[in-house]
């Protein structure tokens, strides 16, 4: 997924990358030490109540 950074700041666009980075760097050392802020969907259901919930 790539963010729309049209209009972000420098600033903004350094902490998109630095958190791909960091989502990306997980996922291949086979940590998956993922942040909560950074998860959607884990382990087949959604991470927050933010995104929806199973009834």
């Amino acid at each position: 997924m790539v963010p729309h950074m049209s209009g972000s700041s420098i600033d903004a666009q350094v902490r998109y990358a630095a958190g791909t980075k960091a989502i990306l760097e997980s996922y291949f050392s086979g940590k998956h030490d993922y942040r909560a802020e950074d998860l959607i969907v884990h382990a087949g259901d959604y991470a927050t109540k933010s995104y929806g919930e199973r009834k």
